[in-house]
């Protein structure tokens, strides 16, 4: 987690966690295969996820530096997709004691296309004189009042 402090490898001193945010723990089944061989499917699970990563536990194991796609699933049969498959990148793997492979995957977020900005509208002045209002112009006036003044001249009388 981002806040999760670590001892250093010599065992002197504490320092923070390198995530941007913290993990979400889960337990979803997901389809994994790499990115240049769509027809090479594993099966795992994914064990936490935030926006910008997750943990997925495998039999199998991916080297670092593996191109993937992940397909979260809806159920354990693994035969209905919760989402569209994402991008990712095997950044680490650990082997569990049960013999089984957690792999770090950063999930590659793909860049925003931004609209480019719509020209003013130029409406023709045949429409402009229909839209605008016909008649007198008003004008604003400035009107000052004084409320409680106790120097009226019908009070000196």
């Amino acid at each position: 987690m981002p806040d999760e402090m670590f001892f250093s490898e010599d065992s002197r001193c504490l320092r923070r966690g390198k995530r941007r945010q913290a993990r979400t723990p889960t337990c979803r089944p997901c389809l994994v295969w790499p990115k240049d061989a769509p027809d090479m499917v594993f099966q795992g699970v994914v064990m936490d996820i935030n926006p910008y990563g997750m943990r997925i536990r495998m039999f199998e194991s991916l080297p670092p530096g593996s191109a993937i796609m992940v397909q979260l699933m809806r159920d354990e049969d693994f035969s209905v997709p919760l989402a569209a498959p994402v991008e990712g990148l095997v950044v680490r793997n650990k082997e569990t004691p049960e013999g089984l492979a957690d792999h770090g995957v950063q999930i590659r977020v793909a860049d925003i296309k931004h609209a480019e900005p719509a020209r003013p509208v130029r409406l023709p002045a045949t429409v402009l004189r229909k839209i605008t209002p016909k008649g007198k112009q008003t004008r604003m006036h400035i009107f000052d009042i004084a409320v409680g003044d106790r120097r009226s001249k019908r009070m000196e009388k």
